[in-house]
């Protein structure tokens, strides 16, 4: 497991997790327990809320402290000294690339992370939100944590609205935790909708970020051939029904995620 003893990551870490734990003690403890405690839909609501959360918070720690893709360092050492630089650090057809920082082989797509201080393949970005960068093998659960808060954002949202239409009369508690819950779930939906929108559009253009920064004029502007947008998906998302995209696990088979990452060792 990773983690990154960066002062900015850690903030957000503790924020995000003390507005989901808020979130989660303030719909239970403070507005359907007092107000729903015999209630059916009360109990539905609990269980919708906390499933939710759950999942927010499982999506959010595989993306946060896990590889996302770290390119292997060399046991070696290896010398570049006779790698011309007008050569644009390029090795062979398939792109392949020398960093200069890690001193090491990697393949197409991959990027150093200054942060991190290491290559990271197909990086997106350093997101300090998860205190990690968005690379191949997390961009799934980071994707799920943006849409799991952005779900429960809207859901917690519709319901305080709701409880303050039914229950006009409540106490002072009652009040000031709806009025948080409403600026928690606007803010932060408002934030992570946009986000999701970036990182769907980097799947179907199957460009990240870095990659169009990075991208010269003429690459820019030239068409691309892309295979169709569910392909282009199920690279992150893997195998199997739709449906099961949404689970914060691997539906990758283990012997697929091995060869992958072997094959990057020098």
């Amino acid at each position: 497991m990773l983690f990154r003893k960066d002062p900015c990551g850690i903030i957000c870490i503790i924020m995000t997790y003390a507005m989901l734990l808020h979130c989660l003690y303030a719909v239970l403890f403070v507005i359907i327990i007092p107000l729903l405690n015999e209630s059916l839909y009360g109990t539905l609501n609990a269980l919708i809320v906390s499933t939710f959360v759950f999942l927010s918070i499982f999506s959010h720690g595989r993306a946060a402290y896990f590889d996302p893709g770290f390119v292997p360092l060399p046991k070696n050492g290896i010398d570049f000294s006779d790698v011309k630089p007008n050569e644009n650090n390029k090795q062979n057809g398939e792109g392949w690339t020398i960093c200069n920082r890690c001193d090491t082989y990697r393949p197409a797509r991959s990027h150093h992370c200054r942060i991190c201080k290491r290559c990271v393949r197909k990086l997106d970005h350093h997101c300090p939100w998860i205190n990690n960068c968005v690379g191949e093998f997390n961009q799934k659960y980071f994707i799920l944590f943006l849409f799991y808060i952005g779900v429960t954002s809207i859901y917690v949202l519709s319901f305080i609205l709701w409880s303050l239409i039914v229950f006009p009369h409540k106490t002072d508690a009652q009040v000031i935790h709806s009025i948080i819950l409403c600026i928690e779930s606007i803010l932060f939906g408002l934030f992570v909708v946009a986000i999701f929108i970036d990182q769907v559009q980097s799947i179907t253009n199957d460009r990240s970020i870095i990659d169009v920064l990075k991208a010269d004029e003429n690459s820019r502007s030239s068409p691309q051939t892309l295979p169709p947008a569910k392909v282009l998906f199920r690279k992150v998302f893997g195998p199997g029904p739709m449906i099961l995209w949404l689970l914060p696990c691997d539906l990758k088979k283990s012997n697929q995620i091995s060869d992958s990452q072997d094959m990057y060792h020098v």
